[in-house]
């Protein structure tokens, strides 16, 4: 298995857990803490571009994580950085998964100021 499949699988476990980027009590849980690994290996090597390829990923909140990490752990481009805000503020006005985007407004009205 490569390190985008764990990335995905693990995602997908923790939508499951109900473990969500934007909630600060995330960041204890393992499956936060394994996504983080991930992402920053992506970042040590300067694969942004194709981990920003996560942000094509609907399900599972993948594209949400990636921007998340993305944003939390990396060091993109102007153009990513808009790009994962952009993902952020979708999820904010989610209608679908009201909790999430109850976070993602949290954490923007935290953040955005260090990412504008």
């Amino acid at each position: 298995m490569n390190i985008g499949d764990d990335f995905l699988i693990v995602c997908k476990q923790n939508y499951f857990d109900k473990v969500t980027p934007g909630n600060k009590d995330s960041k204890l849980k393992p499956g936060y803490k394994k996504l983080v690994g991930i992402a920053e290996e992506y970042f040590k090597h300067g694969s942004y571009e194709k981990f920003a390829g996560f942000f094509q990923e609907g399900q599972y909140f993948i594209e949400l994580w990636a921007a998340h990490l993305m944003l939390e752990y990396g060091t993109p481009s102007r153009a990513l950085m808009n790009a994962a805000m952009d993902i952020v503020r979708k999820y904010s006005d989610n209608p679908l998964a009201p909790e999430v985007a109850h976070e993602e407004r949290h954490w923007l009205d935290a953040y955005s100021g260090k990412y504008m």
